[in-house]
């Protein structure tokens, strides 16, 4: 037998196996090709925030920094409305532009199905305009046990260098157990 022969066999045979393998490698790869994203993110100031209203001194409020971020200790009367005429503000800081804006229901508890929801009637907050006329309700009501949760209103419309008022309107049921809290979180949603 002729060892140059089954050498160059043995070589033949190892290149085609490697060109065959070469060749299903780069048939099997994905084609793709790549775009580019070059963001800048900058910080500035949020034109609609929250500021104190007239009444805040009685809801014990208190507004986070940047005035983003707010909260309300509020009551309710057995079988009585109880008014806050202007607990809190909304106000569009903003010199040049008007910015558009709605509330929206994050979350309140006690969840429906508990038997604490038929302690309240119903927790309305009111937005008003400057002239004190309504431009939209956001009203939690109670049917048994269970929360009627309000729907997203429209978009609002907050002119420039303006602030509107967060009226709000609470009220227990008739023979309501004392010291039952309802914790509602709201947004207060901007569009840019």
């Amino acid at each position: 037998m002729n060892i140059k022969k089954v050498l160059s066999s043995k070589a033949l045979k190892l290149l085609f196996l490697l060109l065959t393998s070469m060749f299903i490698a780069s048939a099997s790869a994905a084609v793709y090709y790549s775009i580019s994203m070059e963001p800048t993110v900058t910080i500035k100031q949020v034109v609609v925030q929250f500021a104190e209203g007239n009444d805040w001194s009685k809801v014990a409020g208190s507004i986070g920094t940047d005035n983003t971020w707010c909260s309300l200790s509020l009551k309710a009367y057995s079988n009585a409305t109880l008014t806050y005429e202007q607990p809190l503000n909304i106000s569009n800081i903003d010199p040049t532009y008007s910015h558009q804006f709605r509330l929206r229901n994050i979350s309140i508890s006690p969840a429906s199905g508990s038997a604490s929801v038929s302690n309240f009637t119903f927790i309305n907050f009111v937005i008003k305009n400057t002239a004190g006329v309504s431009q939209a309700s956001f009203n939690y009501t109670t049917s048994g046990d269970d929360w009627d949760i309000p729907s997203m209103p429209s978009y609002l419309t907050l002119p420039e260098n303006t602030e509107w008022i967060v009226y709000v309107e609470t009220k227990a049921a008739a023979g309501a157990t004392v010291d039952i809290v309802a914790s509602i979180v709201i947004a207060v949603d901007v569009l840019e």
